[in-house]
């Protein structure tokens, strides 16, 4: 993503010459468009067939989209300790590809997940993968104030695989997580932290226009703000770990690769698509973001 001009560089372009023989413009338009929001199926373009991940991926020794994303999801399953007798409740659970490893590799009855996701067609799209069969997922249409919905202390494991950098109210989303967390159930997350480094108001300007385009979360923290919040409610920090140097390059490379190989995506969301895969991959997100993977206990 090239850098905006500042605005005194802007203003000093001739009247007529802008917008229209800028470049700025229609990438603008790419940035706030509708294309390839959170919440819609554009990701199906990425996936192979059968599939519909939508996280960043895991890429250590892999190239393949599926394989790097099935990763991620397993990460979190081992960190949380996954086994057959869990209960467990998935934030933004998009289109549900994790429950199958979930499922499969740590046993995880599937009448024992719970889904939260706010979007209509992705919950309705996940739902279909499992018409005819014996036993389901909980898929749940809401937002955060769903979790008032829930009893205290029911759930062994509540999971957020690339998703709670999306959710609004972070610190109530915290405190729900931590009434309907067992004793000695514990939270575990991947996601986008913003970049401990100290950066100029310019590039902090440039930071909130990528959240804002890519419909991140107002609450965004650092990740020594995530430890005061997680913290402050009663939850102890188990692991803390900076993983981007395994998440961003090889969703980058992977992204870049697939607008080139795959034809059928459209010009637009093409467009989006590839723009997100040269920030992804240049030094300007190490500015930016973070990524980081925890998880913390609620004490007996």
């Amino acid at each position: 993503m090239e850098d905006l001009p500042f605005k005194k560089e802007i203003f000093q372009r001739h009247h007529s010459s802008f917008p229209a023989k800028t470049e700025i413009w229609p990438k603008v338009r790419l940035l706030f468009g509708r294309e390839g929001i959170p919440t819609d199926l554009s990701h199906l373009y990425l996936n192979e067939d059968g599939e519909s991940w939508a996280n960043l991926g895991y890429w250590e020794n892999t190239k393949e989209y599926g394989t790097a994303c099935a990763n991620l999801a397993e990460y979190l399953g081992k960190l949380a300790g996954l086994n057959r007798d869990s209960k467990l409740l998935d934030l933004g659970f998009g289109c549900g590809d994790q429950f199958r490893i979930w499922e499969n590799t740590f046993g995880v009855n599937v009448s024992n997940i719970y889904g939260i996701n706010i979007s209509k067609i992705q919950t309705e799209f996940a739902k279909r993968r499992y018409d005819g069969k014996t036993s389901s997922p909980n898929f749940i249409l809401g937002s955060v104030e769903t979790l008032a919905e829930f009893e205290d202390n029911c759930f062994d494991v509540v999971l957020a695989l690339d998703s709670l950098y999306f959710f609004p109210d972070r610190n109530n989303l915290v405190r729900e997580i931590y009434r309907i967390v067992k004793p000695g159930g514990v939270f575990v997350s991947s996601e986008i932290l913003f970049s401990d480094r100290k950066i100029s108001y310019w590039e902090t300007f440039k930071r909130n226009l990528i959240s804002r385009m890519a419909k991140m979360s107002r609450d965004l923290k650092k990740v020594e703000g995530i430890v005061s919040e997680y913290s402050a409610v009663g939850f102890n920090f188990e692991v803390l770990e900076r993983i981007d140097p395994f998440v961003f390059p090889g969703f980058s490379q992977f992204i870049l690769e697939k607008i080139k190989s795959e034809k059928k995506i459209p010009k637009r969301l093409a467009g989006r698509y590839e723009m997100l895969g040269e920030y992804f991959g240049s030094e300007k997100i190490k500015k930016h973001f973070e990524y980081w993977i925890y998880k913390v206990r609620k004490p007996c």
